[in-house]
């Protein structure tokens, strides 16, 4: 699934190349990826729209309209959302199409069809992302704010973080990444990390959600970027999908463990 360095690439990408683009024609090849509304009156609310800018929140992408409507899409597990020029060949799961005026179009792929894309005028006041907890990669995501997120809370610290009303964005790849460089064991109880270890979370998780985005992100399954292209941070994994390989922290083996329904990697010598 997308994360949120895989998102905020395509956001990156697509807020350079989108706005300005009016848009006609939308076509619906699977219609059932928009919801609350349906597709033909969504195709004509839009229709003659100017993109203004494209933002994030978490894992979903909001797209601004000058009509003050706001398109939300969520990738899900293998959305992809890609400009294409006119002679480009259509994705094989291409479910909705936005073309434009210029000639171009935006495609939404999704292998799955478990993405989604919502139309709304009040983005903050929809319940998925009004819930959202903490950014981690806004300047106020601070050693404090991260130690007040987490205060309370007994379960197991991947679990934590993988909560989205806890930070907002962070998956399974990334939460594991910044365990494996804090030297915390993803088991351990997050009522049982003390402040300094909570400081070396802080600064693993940003450093390594900023490294994956400077690498486009990890195209471990069907991730790409708003280009089409592939991302590269999954040479820089420490311990995501490198099961019997050496840790490159001590050179002990990375185990996989099944933890609560997901695949836990991790190094059992460099993280207690």
């Amino acid at each position: 699934m997308p994360e949120l360095p895989e998102v905020e690439t395509v956001r990156r990408d697509l807020n350079r190349l989108l706005p300005g683009m009016v848009i006609g024609q939308v076509q619906g090849l699977f219609p059932g990826s928009v919801k609350g509304i349906g597709f033909k009156k969504f195709s004509e609310t839009i229709q003659g729209a100017k993109i203004v800018k494209v933002s994030r929140r978490a894992k979903y992408l909001l797209i601004l309209l000058d009509s003050g409507l706001t398109l939300i899409i969520h990738l899900k597990m293998t959305g992809v959302l890609q400009r294409q020029q006119k002679d480009d060949p259509l994705p094989r799961s291409a479910r909705i199409i936005f073309y434009f005026e210029d000639g171009t179009r935006l495609v939404f792929s999704d292998q799955r069809k478990f993405g989604s894309i919502k139309l709304t005028s009040e983005p903050n006041e929809l319940p998925e992302i009004k819930k959202l907890g903490t950014e981690p990669l806004e300047s106020k995501f601070t050693p404090a704010v991260l130690q007040q997120r987490l205060a309370g809370r007994k379960g197991p610290v991947k679990t934590v973080l993988l909560d989205q009303t806890v930070l907002a964005g962070l998956g399974n790849i990334y939460v594991l990444e910044a365990l494996h460089r804090a030297g915390i064991a993803p088991q351990r109880s997050t009522d049982t990390l003390k402040n300094d270890q909570i400081k070396k979370l802080h600064s693993a998780v940003t450093r390594t959600l900023k490294e994956a985005i400077a690498a486009r992100g990890s195209s471990v399954d069907t991730y790409r970027d708003g280009q089409g292209k592939s991302g590269w941070f999954q040479v820089k994994h420490r311990v995501y999908d490198r099961e019997g390989q050496s840790c490159k922290k001590c050179g002990h083996t990375i185990v996989k463990e099944m933890f609560r329904g997901r695949g836990t990697y991790w190094c059992p010598k460099c993280q207690r």
